[in-house]
């Protein structure tokens, strides 16, 4: 156990590191692309790692409770709403990616087109967990 939570430790500690670069690559007027992949690799890195390390605190306070959401987790009527509401956000998802795709043939492929398939991905998700919580009401 305490082995793993050096790791999360380290992971964040490297993202934050790689945050920092990122900024010293943007006052140094490095190329936009670098100092974009060092914010990414390292606000994932952090995020990894401090969410890991988080849930390791919250087993470790209560062990008791966290047994029981997994084994609500796994129950088979959250198990069925979960899944009903991903193929019906996937399904939107997939109508949503090919309208983006015909957008950027209309428009010579643009950078923002790979911004409009991250939002189309985060709406993915918000719709999903909406769908949950209607499917949740239903059932």
């Amino acid at each position: 156990m305490k082995q793993k939570k050096t790791i999360y430790v380290l992971l964040m500690a490297v993202g934050a590191v790689l945050l920092l670069a990122a900024l010293g690559a943007w006052k140094l007027s490095a190329p936009d692309r670098i100092g974009g992949m060092l914010t990414g690799a390292g606000s994932g890195l952090l995020a990894i790692g401090f969410a890991n390390w988080k849930m390791m605190r919250w087993t470790e306070k209560d062990p008791e409770r966290m047994r029981r959401d997994e084994i609500e987790a796994g129950d088979e009527r959250n198990v069925a709403i979960r899944r009903r509401a991903q193929a019906v956000a996937g399904e939107v998802l997939q109508w949503g990616l090919i309208a983006a795709a015909w957008v950027s043939i209309g428009l010579g492929a643009p950078l923002w087109v790979t911004l409009a398939a991250v939002g189309v991905f985060c709406g993915k998700t918000v719709l999903e967990l909406c769908l949950m919580v209607r499917y949740q009401r239903e059932m």
